[in-house]
């Protein structure tokens, strides 16, 4: 059962959207199951990252989340529409510790964020590259020694609020995942912290949900969330 102190509102329910209604300030999210997929839809750069992917789950996680990057960014960016898949490219930032996109190889003022656990997907987007925006998905499990490790890297407020609770152990786990991508620092500085003072002091709003076997939770500034299913015309399946 999830400690009631960190419930948040939930993701909106699932969507189609034509960019025509997309309102302005709106943060676009998709979940979905990597499957096996054909690479056209990626850049010559990319194919070459693709590559060094050893892992055929690695590679799965790879082209579904690219390829659901290039429709979210088409519908924020609607006079890109028509250009080929291929001729977007993500590039990671490490200076700014952000993923970039690059249609015509012009860099695109959008802010997207990526997460991936047991071959899902979620991608998240939203224009102006400098909105606070973070996604976090995993899959719960409870064979994993989550008492231990809470008691290893949680403060003692969190372990406390987490008792036997798997489900809380994992929220908790999604909410700093996701506040560390949008504040740009690294989970290992977040473990020992606190996450809900850190959640109030960030001007932004925080959703969170357990989607059939998995908890998700987005951080973002924006005033609209719109869970866009990409999996009917994708390889995947929903969460």
């Amino acid at each position: 059962m999830l400690h009631p102190d960190y419930q948040f509102q939930p993701l909106p329910i699932g969507q189609s959207i034509k960019s025509q209604s997309l309102k302005t300030g709106t943060t676009l999210l998709t979940l979905t199951q990597a499957k096996d997929m054909h690479n056209s839809h990626l850049h010559e750069n990319e194919l070459a990252v693709l590559a060094r992917r050893k892992q055929p789950k690695a590679k799965q996680e790879y082209l579904v989340s690219r390829w659901c990057i290039k429709e979210l960014v088409k519908i924020l960016k609607p006079e890109y529409a028509s250009l080929p898949h291929n001729q977007f490219e993500t590039r990671f930032n490490e200076q700014l510790k952000q993923l970039q996109v690059y249609a015509n190889e012009r860099l695109l003022d959008i802010n997207v964020v990526i997460s991936h656990s047991q071959q899902h997907v979620g991608v998240a987007a939203t224009l102006n590259a400098q909105t606070v925006l973070g996604l976090d998905i995993e899959k719960i499990d409870e064979k994993r020694p989550f008492q231990k490790l809470a008691a290893h890297f949680y403060p003692q407020q969190e372990t406390s609020a987490i008792g036997d609770e798997v489900d809380t152990f994992f929220r908790v786990w999604t909410l700093k995942e996701a506040y560390a991508k949008a504040a740009k620092q690294s989970i290992s500085t977040l473990l020992s912290q606190p996450i809900l003072p850190l959640l109030n002091n960030l001007q932004a709003q925080v959703l969170c949900e357990q989607r059939q076997q998995f908890d998700v939770s987005l951080i973002t500034a924006t005033e609209q969330v719109q869970l866009i299913d990409l999996a009917p015309t994708t390889v995947g399946e929903s969460l």
